[in-house]
């Protein structure tokens, strides 16, 4: 089984070195000679964790396209899709996109933080080169580049959907409030 990224179901995949690095992988292992099961998630519900800091240090969050739309998926789900995938064996071979219940932009995310944790929580709009900057010990610059252009076409466009990880599961994914709930001490100062 190999977790993936649906960052390689998007058009121009092969140029985009996010998604390149997930489909080399992916392309070695259709190669050769095993069945390989792939999962392929959109967003992270934990990639709002990066946010956990200027919100614990009352500092605003720094978003270049707040009305950028992901789909975050709860890493417990990614954990029962995984292991049902191991243990039936009609799941084998298979190619699962994996999104989380909501479509949800930057901004909503931040709402649902800020009314479960109790706290204002204030965003700054920056410019892609000012997040850049903000991030450059921690992202560098190609998937920085390839992170803003993927929101920048999300950016007020809702993403599709799957229904997978209740085909597998049998149970609903859980919602971002969920994954926030599951996480809030995390945001606590």
């Amino acid at each position: 089984m190999l977790l993936s990224s649906s960052g390689v179901l998007e058009p121009g995949a092969a140029g985009d070195p996010l998604a390149t690095s997930h489909l080399d992988v992916e392309t070695a292992l259709l190669a050769a000679p095993l069945t390989t099961t792939i999962l392929r998630p959109g967003s992270f519900a934990g990639n709002a964790g990066a946010w956990a800091w200027p919100i614990r240090a009352g500092r605003p969050v720094s978003l270049p396209y707040p009305g950028a739309h992901t789909d975050p998926i709860h890493e417990r789900d990614l954990a029962e899709v995984a292991f049902t995938v191991l243990a039936d064996p009609r799941h084998r071979g298979r190619h699962l996109h994996l999104t989380g219940p909501e479509s949800l932009t930057f901004t909503e995310q931040i709402e649902r933080l800020a009314e479960i944790t109790g706290r204002p929580i204030a965003v700054r709009h920056v410019t892609r080169e000012d997040w850049k900057r903000e991030m450059a010990d921690y992202i560098p610059a190609p998937y920085a580049d390839a992170l803003l252009d993927y929101w920048q076409a999300k950016d007020g466009r809702p993403v599709h959907l799957t229904g997978t990880v209740e085909q597998v599961t049998g149970r609903a994914p859980r919602t971002f409030a969920t994954w926030v709930r599951d996480h809030v001490a995390d945001f606590a100062g």
